[in-house]
């Protein structure tokens, strides 16, 4: 029965996947109480919400006057990001008692998350630091979709442009799908919480022809509807 139910939770939380719902702490929150939060020790993964300072040297993350070191190691996570934006990052903090404590993002992402753009992949290829950590959708064909650990990778086609898409829910979408993906857009890849197949077509996508032949529909429909009133009378 324990065998069991360590499978279950095993299944139930991708190891690999970034829980982005992971709960805010503040800045101040942590330095009060540095041990609780320390990774090495305690509470592992955490999130906190604060603003970015010395983007361009030594990041930190701070409130007020209280501030923490940021590992910085991967430049291109901060990339997009300005001075004195407000961030949420979600990674291990790490306690040191002497020479200074650091945070060690997974990610960053701009804070608080505002409702989803609906970006075109060539749009969003050519400038992606302007979308980086930020929510947004994407419409294309699913050119490629397999398992990957405990989710799926997927590869989204639009204007011969390429989108790299992680997701961690359940799908049965084939290749040759036009699909609708959400998600937040990190170092070049989304991690969807959402990716389904679209059955309409978007607004503001032009089908050659396609406005005449929808205006003589409806003028022949109006015309039989009012064939139809005169006839009864």
């Amino acid at each position: 029965m324990l065998v069991s139910i360590l499978v279950i939770c095993v299944l139930a939380v991708p190891a690999s996947a970034i829980n982005f719902n992971t709960p805010e702490s503040t800045v101040a929150e942590v330095m009060a109480d540095p041990e609780y939060y320390d990774g090495t020790i305690t509470i592992g993964t955490i999130a906190i919400v604060g603003t970015l300072t010395n983007i361009s040297c030594d990041v930190r993350i701070s409130e007020g006057e209280q501030s923490i070191a940021v590992d910085t190691r991967d430049r291109s996570m901060f990339e997009g990001f300005e001075e004195g934006d407000t961030v949420k990052m979600i990674g291990i903090f790490y306690y040191k008692r002497v020479g200074g404590s650091v945070f060690d993002p997974e990610c960053v992402i701009h804070w608080p998350i505002a409702n989803s753009k609906t970006v075109s992949i060539p749009e969003l290829m050519e400038n992606p630091q302007a979308y980086n950590g930020r929510k947004i959708t994407v419409i294309g064909n699913l050119t490629d979709v397999r398992e990957s650990g405990m989710g799926y990778r997927m590869n989204v086609e639009d204007g011969g442009r390429h989108l790299d898409i992680k997701f961690y829910g359940r799908t049965l979408l084939e290749a040759g799908t036009v699909v609708k993906a959400t998600g937040i857009f990190i170092g070049g890849t989304m991690h969807a919480d959402a990716v389904a197949k679209r059955e309409t077509l978007p607004f503001g996508i032009a089908i050659p022809g396609f406005s005449g032949l929808l205006a003589a529909g409806m003028l022949a429909f109006a015309f039989v509807a009012a064939s139809r009133t005169i006839s009864k009378r």
